[in-house]
């Protein structure tokens, strides 16, 4: 091992270290606090399995944990698949493929039994995530370009429809408004258990492909020459995003800029290696959705502020940031 490898194996180590540090002291707060006073006693209380922050904030926080994971770890993917830093799966129409179906079938289904939001959600970011690959696929396969703005294009198509629904429901939407802006408000334990096994797939299959997201980095003449089909492998990693992606959108809503976000900010620190940014991204993107979490709560209580508008007020300066470096 070089001296190079050495120093990025004891940064990915110590960045691991205080991003764990940070995760533990905000769960701890995100448990505490909120638009009910809670004691210490009562905090104490969750390790009997009772009481206010058992059935009420640990799965918020354990959903908000779940969603970030996923998010980031999407995001990473995607800027992998495209070669693009602004990709994300809220930036290129995955998530809004999973919110039309789920805005949907809340607002013309309304006695829908809970358990077919993770099956709406995959069926819509598949859906949208298959319209993009289509649109930007030709003969000799497609180029990253292509396929960035053909997520742009079919994104706001999908945009524009979820607002067309909401207009023509407008009586009715205060519930699918709620989903839009991304909240983890009332989540229950069974919500839970319907995400985790998501995660539990998802997250180690990404870190198993990590090599391959970094072959991507490479031309594709290259990565050609070492037999890899470059548009199957793309098609089979933009199925794991869809996983990812949908099964958080299903449960949270659509909480935009965690995959812009955290992507960046941990190759700035640790570089393209997605051996080591793959469980970094899921570690902040953790992160990142519980502080917003908590945020939401206790800025203005006893209103909340959804965890997706907060995600939003951070990470839009970042992108246009983006937009002014990459220009």
């Amino acid at each position: 091992m070089n001296t190079r490898e050495q120093f990025v194996n004891r940064r990915f180590l110590l960045v691991s270290l205080l991003g764990l540090g940070l995760l533990l002291i905000f769960s701890l707060l995100s448990l505490w606090l909120g638009a009910v006073h809670t004691s210490l006693a009562q905090l104490w209380q969750v390790f009997n399995g009772e009481g206010i922050v058992f059935e009420y904030r640990l799965p918020r926080l354990t959903a908000a944990i779940l969603v970030g994971m996923n998010l980031a770890v999407a995001g990473s993917m995607m800027q992998s698949i495209t070669r693009n830093p602004m990709a994300a799966p809220d930036l290129i129409g995955i998530n809004a493929g999973a919110g039309l179906v789920i805005v949907l079938l809340i607002l013309t289904v309304p006695e829908f039994s809970p358990i077919v939001l993770p099956v709406a959600a995959f069926v819509g970011a598949a859906a949208a995530g298959g319209l993009v690959y289509a649109l930007a696929y030709r003969k000799k396969g497609f180029t990253n370009s292509r396929l960035v703005l053909s997520g742009l294009a079919v994104g706001s198509g999908l945009h524009a429809l979820i607002t067309l629904v909401l207009v023509k429901y407008a009586p009715n939407a205060s519930q699918a408004l709620v989903f839009l802006k991304g909240s983890f408000y009332a989540l229950s334990w069974e919500r839970v258990a319907w995400l985790a096994p998501w995660t539990i797939l998802g997250i180690p299959l990404a870190f198993f492909v990590s090599r391959h997201l970094t072959l991507l980095q490479l031309d594709e003449s290259v990565i050609a020459g070492l037999g890899i089909r470059v548009n199957r492998m793309r098609l089979m990693l933009l199925a794991l995003v869809v996983v990812l992606a949908g099964s958080a959108v299903a449960i949270a809503g659509t909480i935009a800029f965690v995959g812009l976000i955290v992507p960046h900010l941990v190759k700035y620190v640790i570089g393209p290696n997605y051996k080591l940014s793959t469980p970094l991204c899921a570690l902040f993107g953790a992160l990142l959705v519980v502080m917003s979490d908590m945020i939401g709560r206790i800025v203005m209580p006893p209103a909340e502020l959804p965890a997706g508008i907060v995600t939003a007020i951070l990470g839009a300066p970042y992108f246009l940031y983006l937009l002014v470096k990459k220009s």
